[in-house]
């Protein structure tokens, strides 16, 4: 009441305090007085359109009576003035003076005298039809010419809705559905079908509602929320449970979800600043190609996302279990199985084809909903799980109710008169196979973050994407072998940056890991044909595996946003409670070599002698090498040819990262540090350096990391800054006399210039020392330009090539740290039997 007060309190004239009596029986005096002179009013003319006098004089006895009842409601009971306008009926003269007046001000005045009654809660009002009719009239016929006018009505029903949610006896007043044999008689005369009748009469306020549900602004905030308390009321009214399933509230629901779908057009993509662009992008090839520049959805977008949150609310909120299965039959029926399948299975991948589009939205839809039973619908559809089959089964159960029956008969004779091919012919996964192989940077960029998606918000589906080898579960490795396998990956990192903060680069990405492990632990397994939950290792001849690891051999030449993207996926392989690490990114335990055990003097404790053993480090054959480990090394070995050929790589390296994480929340004292340990010029037999690893595996929080942020902006000048101080500590600049301006665009030009990895014993020709002549200059150019605009360019600017390094660094940590996370949280780590050491490995 008070806020309806302050929302007129302002339009009340000085003159209104002459209406206001002391006591509360010239309170009411006075009240009855305005209702009479209302009633005139009607009375004496039929269309105050044509008299502004008389409307001018109606709306100002409604702000009387809104005065009255304002001040009442405030006040100790008792509420005569409440009581009276229930008992007279006064809000039916109300409704037909705003109807005929066709005022804003008059509607408004109308709103707010309806919501005071409303919120007031006297008998007579919100459980009178009479009073109910009057406020749907009022709702459906008025002439609603701006959003102020319509959101003030609609929240009138959400009032409603609100009080039947709160007070579920009233609802007889606003829903009077028809009997059975009035259905039957009805079925006969028009030939109507059972499910999906428009049975507005039944219960218009529900109709109402859903009239507003697509709309913007506060009236479709307020149409929302109220069909949601509607619906969950249905758990408390038979009568109204039964209802929403013959009605045709699941359809409206699925269509106009569908409609919405439909409306999404191919993507496009907005100008972008390099002052907006994410630091790494600015600084990379493909600044200004699509694949760098976020799609600009737009307003349709937006809009089918609100809707698609609806849904989530709605399936949430609705506590009546038929309810809810009908709402997600129709979901799949008539939005999965006739809308978005067909548009994915449908789409193309030609030059400004659709496949780019449907994906990006596919992975806009997962990304935004959480909701379990939504979800499940889609992923189990889509990717054709087993699990599907055994859930429409078991929909046909015994104890569902007669309503339910009927309801999936009309949904399986529309499933079947659409002939449509299924997903057990070409699933999700397909989709995303030919994904990863197709010659559109976006379609492959897309197809990666709907990957990322699955696999990281609902990862229970792994299984599903990334095929497993059924039966050959994980294997606990001793703490020594998890010791070398980190050894094996930190040596990789720290053999491409001298980072003297590495601990605390390391502690932060081990933090993440955990967080993400622990988040996944929480989560119940989504397919029930899992039988069991551990984790099963991958099928290494799996397409997508090896496509995966196609991407990550151009990994240098990548646009920095694929890199990213790629990456992503990895790392959420990497987390999945359902995925083993063995064979793919660690060695299988069983092909582990040691050596022979130091003998033990007779009588020597055994537990000292398995903990020896426990610790002892193994070593394995090249050829054992995991398929991904494999991959980085060799991306690792290029860097390494690359280090040869330019001294000072090293340097421009640490710069590069250093200009990367400018933005970055480090301390002035860290950064000094980190630059004053730059390496001065780099030798070329350079060894790698192995960082220390912790002895005790059972230590998560043992590393440090420096998270890789990708949406740093770049600071204003910053650019010129770190380029100068690379040219100054470049070979032969000490002795240059050149001015620091003329160095910084000379090394711009050099990180400008291409260079071909295709032949790495050769970049010394883009070299500071090794200028190629103009015309040669002039051909590189053109050559970078056009490999820019090909899907799959086979060459990069220098520039690009050390964001992507340094990509590759910060991948490796996070990789490091995962792996370690895993072997506390999910023991893959531990103290087996001796005799498991001594078994020999397989050859």
């Amino acid at each position: 009441m008070d806020f309806w007060s302050r929302l007129i309190g302002g339009s009340r004239s000085l003159s209104t305090k002459t209406y206001r009596a002391t006591s509360p029986t010239e309170r009411l005096t006075s009240f009855k007085r305005t209702c009479n002179t209302l009633q005139q009013i009607w009375r004496s003319t039929n269309s105050p359109t044509g008299d502004q006098s008389a409307t001018t004089h109606a709306r100002s006895c409604i702000d009387r009576l809104n005065s009255v009842l304002s001040d009442e409601s405030r006040g100790p009971a008792p509420h005569p003035c409440l009581a009276y306008a229930a008992s007279s009926q006064i809000f039916v003269t109300v409704t037909k003076l705003a109807l005929s007046s066709y005022d804003d001000e008059m509607l408004r005045s109308a709103a707010v005298f309806f919501n005071t009654l409303i919120d007031s809660e006297v008998d007579g009002v919100v459980d009178n039809r009479l009073f109910a009719r009057a406020l749907v009239d009022l709702v459906r016929r008025a002439d609603k010419h701006t959003e102020d006018v319509e959101g003030r009505l609609v929240e009138l029903l959400f009032g409603v809705a609100n009080n039947i949610r709160l007070q579920p006896d009233i609802l007889p007043a606003w829903f009077a559905p028809r009997s059975d044999d009035q259905e039957r008689e009805q079925q006969n005369n028009t030939g109507a079908e059972f499910a999906g009748a428009m049975r507005k009469d039944d219960f218009p306020l529900f109709y109402l509602l859903v009239e507003y549900v697509h709309h913007g602004g506060r009236a479709g905030d307020f149409a929302r929320t109220g069909l949601l308390y509607l619906i969950e009321t249905a758990s408390r009214s038979k009568q109204l449970e039964r209802w929403l399933i013959e009605s045709d509230l699941a359809t409206l629901m699925a269509t106009g979800l569908g409609a919405l779908y439909s409306q999404l057009g191919s993507l496009s993509f907005a100008e972008t600043s390099d002052d907006d662009m994410p630091h790494i992008v600015a600084l990379s090839d493909h600044a200004k190609q699509e694949t760098a520049l976020p799609p600009a959805l737009g307003a349709t977008v937006d809009s089918f996302m609100s809707y698609l949150l609806f849904w989530q609310d709605t399936i949430d909120h609705c506590k009546s279990a038929e309810v809810n299965a009908s709402l997600l039959d129709h979901f799949q029926i008539l939005f999965l199985e006739q809308l978005l399948y067909p548009s994915l299975l449908e789409s193309s991948d030609v030059e400004g084809g659709s496949t780019a589009a449907v994906l990006t939205y596919l992975y806009r839809i997962l990304g935004s909903i959480d909701q379990d039973d939504l979800v499940h619908r889609i992923l189990h559809y889509l990717l054709a799980s087993p699990s599907d089959i055994e859930t429409s089964s078991a929909r046909r159960g015994v104890d569902m109710s007669m309503s339910r029956r009927k309801s999936l008969d009309v949904l399986a004779a529309l499933s079947e008169e659409a002939a449509k091919p299924s997903p057990s012919l070409f699933n999700l996964r397909d989709l995303a196979l030919l994904g990863l192989q197709s010659a559109n940077r976006q379609t492959v960029l897309a197809t990666l973050r709907l990957m990322a998606v699955i696999l990281q918000r609902h990862h229970t589906f792994a299984r599903s994407l990334i095929r497993t080898v059924p039966g050959q579960y994980a294997k606990q490795r001793t703490v020594g072998a998890m010791n070398v396998e980190l050894s094996e990956l930190m040596s990789m990192a720290t053999s491409i940056v001298d980072d003297p903060t590495l601990n605390d680069s390391f502690e932060n990405y081990l933090k993440d890991a955990s967080w993400i492990l622990e988040s996944h632990l929480y989560v119940p397994p989504a397919e029930t044909d899992l039988g069991d939950d551990g984790p099963l290792e991958i099928r290494q001849e799996d397409p997508i595996v090896q496509e995966l690891l196609n991407c990550l051999d151009t990994f240098f030449t990548n646009s920095v946003i694929v890199n990213l993207a790629l990456t992503e996926v990895l790392m959420s392989i990497a987390s999945s409670h359902l995925i083993s690490l063995d064979g793919w990114l660690l060695v299988d335990p069983i092909k582990y070599h040691y050596e022979n055990q130091e003998t033990f003097e007779a009588g020597s404790n055994p537990i000292l002698e398995q903990i020896h053993r426990a610790y002892a480090e193994p070593s394995w054959s090249t050829t054992d090498t995991p398929t991904l480990t494999a991959a980085l090394q060799k991306l690792v070995q290029q860097i390494q040819e690359w280090r040869k050929d330019m001294p000072d790589f090293d340097i421009l390296i640490a710069a590069r990262r250093d200009l990367l994480h400018q933005d970055d929340p480090e301390t002035d004292a860290n950064r000094a540090q980190r630059l004053s340990q730059m390496p001065a010029r780099s030798s070329p037999d350079r060894q790698s350096r192995t960082a220390p690893v912790d002895s005790e595996i059972g230590t998560p929080r043992g590393r440090s990391s420096l998270l890789y942020d990708a949406t740093a902006t770049p600071s204003p000048g910053r650019d010129d800054a770190a380029e100068s101080r690379e040219s100054s500590e470049a070979p032969d600049s000490r002795d240059s006399s050149t001015p620091r301006t003329t160095a910084a665009e000379e090394l711009k030009k050099r990180l400008a210039k291409p260079f071909q990895l295709d032949h790495p014993h050769k970049a010394t020709a883009v070299s500071e020392d090794a200028e190629p002549a103009a015309d040669d200059a002039g051909e590189g150019e053109t050559e970078t330009e056009n490999a820019i605009i090909d899907e799959e360019p086979r060459s990069a600017t220098l520039g690009h090539v050390l964001t992507n390094v340094i990509i590759l660094y910060e991948f490796l940590l996070e990789v490091a740290a995962m792996v370690q996370a895993r072997s506390t949280l999910f023991g893959e780590a531990g103290y087996p039997p001796a005799e498991v050491l001594n078994e020999p490995a397989d050859e």
